[in-house]
């Protein structure tokens, strides 16, 4: 009977050692998903599209990089003054686009169009972004 019990407590410490693992990986999980969470937040805390610009800023870079490493991965490429997406992504909701009417030089009236990332997209870029290894600074402020 007594070496039931220490074979039963036995079994008991190897089970608690065994969740205190599992609960150490879960706390470190949860501290390396904190950055990604609170990035999602911020972003998804705003309705409206954004410009490239704005995007760019998150990650302390200009609106020209951002064009470019796009670019570079396929996502999007230039016809004449506009970056449109490439029909892969095309029709997945990342951008839109609108119409600004200015006067010409001339005095005549003109238009404009301007792409527009949507939140969809932003956090489709945040995602290509973070697989290269890239970090918006929110993200490696808190890393810090």
């Amino acid at each position: 009977m007594f070496i039931r019990a220490l074979e039963a407590l036995k079994a008991e410490r190897a089970k608690t050692a065994a969740l205190t693992e599992t609960v150490g990986v879960q706390q470190q999980q949860i501290i390396e998903m904190k950055p990604k969470a609170g990035y999602y937040d911020v972003v998804l805390a705003c309705k409206d599209a954004v410009s490239i610009n704005t995007i760019a800023k998150d990650y302390g870079k200009s609106a020209q990089w951002l064009y470019q490493l796009l670019h570079e991965h396929g996502v999007q490429y230039k016809q004449g003054e506009i970056w449109l997406l490439y029909q892969k992504h095309a029709e997945m909701g990342y951008t839109c686009t609108r119409t600004h009417p200015y006067i010409g030089r001339d005095g005549s009236q003109h238009s404009k169009v301007h792409t527009y990332w949507t939140q969809k997209g932003r956090l489709f870029i945040y995602g290509l972004l973070k697989a290269k290894g890239i970090l918006p600074t929110i993200e490696r402020d808190r890393a810090t």
